[in-house]
């Protein structure tokens, strides 16, 4: 955790607020060398994958899918009559 004294985080706010957003590494600020805020990302960073584990990822949700069993009572419905089901357009009639 980086550590920067008051005069330091007042002058540099807005640069430190990107540094925290970009890296999501925590900021300390000090007062006479004792700690008095800390400046933390307010969202988890988010985990960036590989294209290796992005791919393992897709391969799993499309077996997923695969798996799924086809209803019977849809099965021989064309495009055109699963629209408004998938859509949900008759909730009100």
């Amino acid at each position: 955790m980086r550590e920067v004294g008051v005069l330091e985080a007042k002058t540099s706010f807005t640069s430190l607020i990107a540094e925290v957003e970009r890296t999501g590494e925590e900021i300390l600020v000090t007062r006479r060398g004792r700690a008095a805020v800390k400046i933390v990302p307010a969202m988890p960073q988010r985990q960036t994958l590989s294209p290796e584990e992005r791919k393992a990822v897709a391969e799993k949700i499309i077996a997923w899918r695969d798996a799924q069993p086809i209803d019977p009572t849809l099965a021989d419905m064309s495009w055109d009559e699963l629209k408004p089901l998938v859509r949900n357009e008759n909730r009100y009639d």
